[in-house]
């Protein structure tokens, strides 16, 4: 997938969750703090698409964010995986960026975070 159809999706995000969704998710976007920058953390997780530990086939996934705990969650345009990589751990779901943090927000999608993370954060409602 080209980067500019995943920033389009991207900059949805950030405009209905805000760039720190839940106060535990932050969204890649082009930034100057090289923490939060789109290209620069998709270059340091480069070399996780092709460990051994998963069964995906990741090449043309792209980052778009990352939890306070590492957890990467990617997108390929039609499939979002959300990788715990020092668990080696992951979950896959056919939703965009945008759906995954409606649900997520909602309280419909549970299990694979903190128990906590809805109560102690505030709702952003899209």
């Amino acid at each position: 997938m080209p980067a500019p159809d995943i920033r389009r999706e991207l900059a949805a995000v950030i405009e209905s969750f805000g760039a720190n969704p839940l106060r535990f998710f932050w969204i890649l976007h082009d930034s100057e703090n090289p923490n939060l920058d789109f290209r620069s953390r998709n270059a340091a997780w480069a070399d996780l698409k092709d460990e051994t530990w998963h069964s995906l086939h990741l090449r043309d996934y792209q980052l778009w964010a990352i939890s306070d705990n590492g957890d990467l969650l990617w997108w390929n345009g039609e499939q979002t995986v959300v990788m715990r990589p020092r668990d080696s751990e992951f979950i896959s779901m056919a939703i965009s960026p945008v759906q995954f943090m409606r649900l997520l927000v909602s309280g419909k999608l549970r299990g694979y975070f903190p128990e906590g993370l809805l109560a102690s954060s505030p709702k952003n409602e899209a």
